[in-house]
């Protein structure tokens, strides 16, 4: 027999207060009030207020919203972390219930068929409009499966790119008239996103739920004048060392070099374990990212049951913006490079995360020319004049909103989303041919991968052939996937000009022959005296390849470089 929504909550989730906006989600899915928008604080539990009602269906079988969920994120760095979190709620109610982390790392639900989906934006994308590249001839099959389901969109401030949040509003429209109940939650979306999102679908007040909760929670912050990286050197002083070893300790810096400056420093000057400090970012391979995010949530304290487990270790997480969605840890002190407003509330959000807590947060400002990337300078330095002219408590919604309000004016495009919109439709009008040229960012992006070229029974072997034995031997361990990430091409390019990559891992389709062979292209010319270093050899969705030695698991790609996470 289903449960009430107490009930639910503290016999499922082990929560025996569950909040105000956690109540009005679950009335309002049982009054097929779609669709909602909710903004609510980081840490008070948005996930399960949509996850709660969806699974109390499964207790009478009974399945009155949809039989299936879609539950997209902006990344897929540590969606793996929120899909096991789902998943143990699930298994509360029953293990037949199948919940699936579907990205480009985890291709394992490209058809969208089980009872919940944790996915990407771009996955969610590509299977909307029958591209995506997973499913044979069966393209229509993830359509049917979205039509048939209820679709969250997590965190979805985090774009910052008016041509995705085209691409956004476009599906929005598309889900809404063709009656395909979804969700918008987020904890620090500005108005000025909200008001672009549901410009042409309504969204009265009815269907708003915001959840200003007191959690219970203190967050001291303090502005410094020194940058954290200055140049090549880390700005840590002993006394702030020591209190780095003797607390639960959350670092984030805005770009992937600064980050692996300071994890090095800081491992090296404190002789840390691998089990005592990890780095996060986007650009490890699949294999070593996973391992790098089970550290994290090793480490550093977590909910577990409904009790707050604290490991007696060391615990340091050095990172980029990649942890500011779909992690759900606490740290006693965060030191963050300044970001706008809500990466700094999404970034406090995982410092004294639980109610009782409280933590320290200290902000220090970015330098030199490029320093600001991947942000405008205009962004960061309205931030920087909000939080010296006003008394901010972080983690006060009320605050909170009027923080990124009056900083942030995130909106879509109004000519993208019109255009964006036609294009999506006759994805799905013209289902006779498959759709080219889809994305999801105004930026493109390609593959690297990580080879250790191996010499083989020949002697004399060049480069080329080194590099493909070194494919080969990957290919008997495991999948290219789990030694590749994804890149934006405008970091690739600059790893192109300083001679970091060299080839390209280039696909050919042979005739009479089911599977596709690979060969490797020189990029620099035979000629090594005289290299051709054109940066049109560099093209966006190719694959290009980065030799092991320039690349550490615990830190990745040595001398990074990059300006993009």
């Amino acid at each position: 027999m289903s449960k009430s929504p107490l009930e639910f909550y503290e016999q499922v989730f082990r929560i025996k207060n569950p909040y105000s906006h956690q109540i009005a989600a679950w009335n309002k899915f049982e009054s097929a009030q779609f669709p909602l928008l909710i903004k609510a604080p980081s840490g008070s539990g948005k996930t399960e207020a949509v996850i709660a009602p969806f699974l109390n269906q499964f207790i009478d079988n009974n399945f009155y919203i949809a039989p299936r969920m879609i539950y997209v994120l902006p990344m897929r760095v540590l969606s793996n972390s929120l899909g096991d979190r789902i998943r143990r709620y699930a298994n509360a109610i029953s293990p037949n219930i199948l919940v699936k982390t579907h990205h480009g790392d985890h291709p394992v639900a490209p058809f969208f068929i089980a009872d919940i989906v944790v996915t990407t934006l771009d996955q969610f994308l590509y299977g909307f409009t029958r591209v995506s590249q997973q499913v044979g001839h069966h393209i229509d099959v993830p359509l049917g499966s979205i039509a048939s389901s209820v679709v969250v969109f997590d965190e979805a401030h985090m774009y910052r790119d008016e041509f995705t949040f085209s691409v956004m509003r476009a599906l929005m429209e598309i889900l809404y008239y063709s009656k395909i109940p979804f969700i918008l939650m987020t904890a620090t979306m500005p108005e000025s996103l909200e008001k672009s999102l549901f410009e042409n679908i309504p969204l009265d007040d009815t269907k708003k739920i915001l959840g200003n909760v007191n959690l219970n929670t203190h967050l001291d912050i303090a502005l410094t004048d020194e940058p954290l990286v200055k140049g090549n050197d880390v700005n840590i002083s002993d006394e702030l060392l020591k209190k780095i070893r003797n607390k639960k300790t959350l670092i984030v810096l805005n770009q992937v070099g600064r980050a692996q400056r300071v994890y090095e420093e800081i491992k090296k000057r404190l002789d840390l374990k691998n089990d005592e400090i990890v780095l996060l970012h986007s650009r490890f391979t699949r294999l070593d990212r996973e391992s790098h995010e089970k550290t994290a949530l090793t480490i550093l304290p977590k909910k577990e049951a409904g009790n707050t487990v604290v490991p007696e270790t060391v615990g340091i997480v050095v990172s980029t913006q990649v942890l500011e969605a779909g992690i759900d840890f606490s740290a006693e002190l965060l030191l963050t490079e300044l970001a706008p407003a809500d990466s700094l509330v999404q970034r406090a959000g995982r410092c004294a995360r639980y109610s009782g807590e409280k933590g320290e947060m200290i902000i220090f400002p970015v330098e030199g020319e490029k320093g600001h990337l991947p942000y405008e300078k205009s962004s960061l330095s309205k931030t920087m004049d909000y939080i010296k002219n006003n008394k901010i408590n972080i983690k006060d919604f009320h605050q909170v909103c009027k923080f990124v309000n009056s900083t942030l004016n995130y909106k879509a495009n109004d000519f993208e989303a019109a255009d964006t919109l036609v294009d999506l439709y006759e994805c799905i009008l013209y289902a006779d041919q498959k759709p080219e040229n889809i994305q999801i960012r105004s930026h493109k992006a390609a593959n690297v991968i990580i080879v250790e070229p191996k010499i083989g029974k020949k002697k004399r072997e060049n480069k080329e052939v080194q590099i493909e034995n070194g494919i080969k031997e990957i290919f008997k361990t495991g999948k290219i996937g789990d030694y590749s990430f994804d890149i934006d091409i405008n970091v690739l390019l600059g790893w192109f000009k300083s001679e970091l990559v060299r080839y390209e891992l280039v696909w050919e389709r042979v005739e009479n022959k089911e599977k596709a062979i690979f060969s490797i292209k020189d990029l620099l010319g035979k000629n090594k005296k005289q290299p051709v270093k054109s940066v049109s050899k560099i093209k966006p969705f190719g694959t290009y390849i980065v030799e092991k030695i320039h690349y550490d698991q615990d830190t990745g790609v040595k001398k990074d470089g990059g300006f993009f996470v």
